[in-house]
């Protein structure tokens, strides 16, 4: 039986070796599955004989690889790529889009504040409560809660942009 790889000494000779399906697919270094799916979808050209040129399947694989609809198709996704990361870069610098770790960061700092107001309630308000009917703690305590809650309801864009140019 033939060795392609030491039959490979001049063109003319690899233009004409034929190989077995298991030698075509060690001459390209893949698995006999991997081969198989090749012929199946129609990138190497199928056999009567159960011989391979082995020219043909190079060819094959090669232009399957490397082709210009390949290299077309990548080029796009780069250019498509590249287009979407200049949007979002825009979009950052407009504030329409924040990067998740500075919101995090922010919203984190947020919720630590507001905790630390809603805590503060019972302490701060408790002396002023001291004899006072039920109506009246309630409506005090809705006050307080009320107060500190409004933090939360600011949305300030401005300090998410501010944040994410001290990060650049």
């Amino acid at each position: 039986m033939p060795n392609p790889k030491k039959d490979v000494t001049n063109y003319e000779n690899f233009r004409k070796i034929k190989v077995s399906f298991d030698q075509a697919a060690d001459f390209l270094n893949m698995s006999k599955s991997s081969f198989y799916r090749l012929i199946e979808s129609g990138v190497i050209p199928r056999s009567d004989d159960g011989k391979y040129v082995l020219s043909e399947v190079v060819e094959s694989y090669w232009h399957n690889q490397f082709d210009s609809e390949g290299l077309r198709a990548a080029q796009t996704r780069l250019v498509t790529a590249q287009a979407e990361l200049k949007e979002a870069e825009l979009a950052e610098q407009r504030g329409e889009l924040h990067r998740a770790s500075i919101v995090q960061k922010i919203w984190s700092e947020r919720n630590i504040n507001i905790r630390a107001k809603l805590l503060a309630i019972p302490m701060k308000i408790s002396p002023e409560l001291v004899g006072k009917d039920l109506l009246e703690i309630q409506a005090k305590l809705k006050e307080a809660v009320n107060e500190a809650l409004e933090e939360l309801a600011d949305y300030d864009a401005g300090k998410i942009t501010s944040e994410a140019l001290l990060a650049n």
